[in-house]
């Protein structure tokens, strides 16, 4: 399937708010580096200097060492990059998209340069400033507890009611906010035949926000629902555990074969689980049963200072 180069469409979106982005960010070492990211380790003690207007050649070399990220990153980290070669693009191909097998049916899309470097910080910095966050309380095992993170809901009109964890959020317009409204033009030009009418954003403040496991099963997706993921600002791990079957009639329903004891061993070893590093300005898709069979989460982070903004575009039937 061929990528759109979304660039052109968010090239003029919005003024330039990128004049806080002025921190240092150290490149993982011990990561797999493919042909796109070997020269960063060239760069990797470089700190961020004040914005300015880069060449298109800066603005590569950008990518690949993560100058203006908000936060120093730990060591050890593996990356989506890592984990499919590739050849190396020319200046004038579009952003590389690489797929991830998970098996049984479930895949994942990776496109790391998906939005512009610069013009991610651009979108980083409306979102922040400009969304209506919102940090509700919410229900987990029965008690009462405040959301780990700040959110907000965007959707289109008629559509049926999001609830998840007791916690039914209000639905503003697409209308609202015209960047989003250009970032989802920009996925359905990526991703043809995709369509979505829905988007759940989320800002992670710091070490202690996050996401635990679950699976974005709610049956308003259906039974294969592909959800799009646009990351902006600090990077965080991202990370997916199959889900243990623990009940030999579910395995005999959904025919995937082997006796409950089996199921329950293979679910534990080391390929079913799956830890990425979602990059500034990329995009991740999650397709086919992966809700279905598989669970994911953004963990804390003891040195994850700054802030991430996630944007996850759905569609609701």
């Amino acid at each position: 399937m061929a990528m759109t180069n979304s660039h052109n469409s968010t090239a003029n979106l919005l003024p330039d708010f990128s004049s806080d982005a002025n921190h240092s960010h150290q490149v993982p070492t011990s990561c797999q580096i493919n042909n796109e990211e070997d020269e960063s380790l060239h760069n990797k003690n470089k700190k961020c200097s004040e914005p300015k207007e880069m060449s298109e050649q800066e603005d590569d070399s950008n990518y690949k060492t993560g100058l203006h990220c908000h936060q120093d990153h730990h060591q050890g980290r593996m990356s989506l990059t890592s984990l499919v070669a590739v050849e190396p693009p020319s200046s004038e191909d579009p952003p590389t998209r690489r797929t991830i097998d998970l098996g049984h049916g479930s895949d994942l899309i990776y496109i790391q340069r998906f939005l512009p470097f610069q013009k991610s910080w651009t979108f980083f910095d409306y979102l922040d400033k400009h969304i209506p966050w919102t940090r509700p309380t919410i229900r987990v095992f029965g008690r009462s507890c405040l959301q780990p993170r700040d959110t907000c809901y965007v959707s289109s009109s008629g559509l049926t009611p999001l609830v998840y964890s007791g916690y039914r959020p209000d639905a503003y317009s697409w209308d609202e906010f015209p960047p989003l409204k250009e970032i989802l033009d920009a996925i359905h030009k990526a991703l043809p035949g995709s369509r979505f009418n829905s988007l759940l954003l989320n800002r992670y403040k710091g070490a202690n926000d996050y996401v635990g496991w679950h699976a974005d099963d709610e049956k308003l997706y259906g039974p294969t629902p592909e959800i799009a993921s646009v990351s902006f600002g600090c990077e965080r791990d991202f990370v997916l555990k199959k889900k243990k079957l623990e009940d030999s009639s579910l395995i005999e329903k959904r025919g995937d074969g082997g006796p409950a004891k089996k199921r329950l061993k293979r679910s534990s070893r080391e390929e079913d689980q799956q830890r990425f590093t979602l990059k500034h300005g990329s995009l991740l898709v999650m397709r086919g049963y992966t809700q279905r069979d598989w669970i994911h989460s953004v963990p804390k982070r003891v040195k994850a200072e700054g802030t991430r903004i996630n944007l996850t575009f759905r569609l609701v039937l």
